[in-house]
């Protein structure tokens, strides 16, 4: 499948495909660092996936790796930048094969904070934020989408409290699904996180 987008991925195409998660990695990382992810919610939810895992455009300072906007010192402006680059790529995933309403959005870390901004801009099926945090002076729109939070008790690099935010920023607003998974474990994935996905997601498709 190709898509005219000006950024950079990988994927895990489907022509059969009913719904679709776009990933979006942590700082540092790049596209191929979530795939392992997608292929796994491909294998264990029931509904047809494919995967895209979006690369962050700009290089990471230690010359391996990728940014999506420089975080030490953090470049706001940037982030706000990168942030409208995004939003204009996720809304060309907005098809009538498969709507942002059969898409999942999961970003990790950095990823997650953009997952959050670009994506409570639009309509997604779902937005997972994975040991993420809010960029400053973010609130959700209006239409809030189903949303869960991610993040490990003992994350040395996000501190807890950053999705502790975005969850009651959101919880207060919307009326959809809004979760908080709180698990033992550092700046990671929760290997929880596929089974609760698939376990709501009649009510999320």
């Amino acid at each position: 499948m190709k898509y005219d987008i000006d950024h950079e991925f990988v994927s895990i195409t489907s022509q059969t495909a009913t719904h679709r998660i776009i990933l979006l990695h942590g700082w540092g990382a790049d596209s191929d660092d979530l795939l392992r992810f997608g292929k796994d919610i491909r294998e264990k939810i029931y509904l047809d996936f494919e995967v895209i895992s979006l690369r962050a455009p700009g290089l990471h300072p230690s010359g391996q790796g990728r940014q999506w906007y420089g975080l030490y010192p953090h470049d706001w402006n940037e982030a706000e930048v990168e942030v409208n680059k995004l939003l204009v790529t996720l809304k060309k995933f907005d098809t009538d094969r498969i709507p942002l309403k059969k898409t999942i959005l999961l970003g990790f870390s950095q990823g997650a904070a953009m997952a959050i901004d670009a994506g409570f801009k639009l309509n997604f099926g779902l937005i997972v934020a994975c040991s993420g945090y809010p960029h400053p002076n973010w609130f959700p729109g209006e239409k809030c989408s189903p949303l869960i939070v991610s993040h490990g008790l003992f994350d040395d690099v996000v501190p807890i409290d950053a999705s502790r935010i975005i969850y009651e920023k959101v919880k207060n607003k919307s009326s959809e699904l809004c979760e908080l998974l709180e698990f033992d474990g550092f700046h990671q994935i929760d290997s929880n996180l596929i089974d609760f996905i698939s376990s709501n997601i009649s009510n999320i498709f």
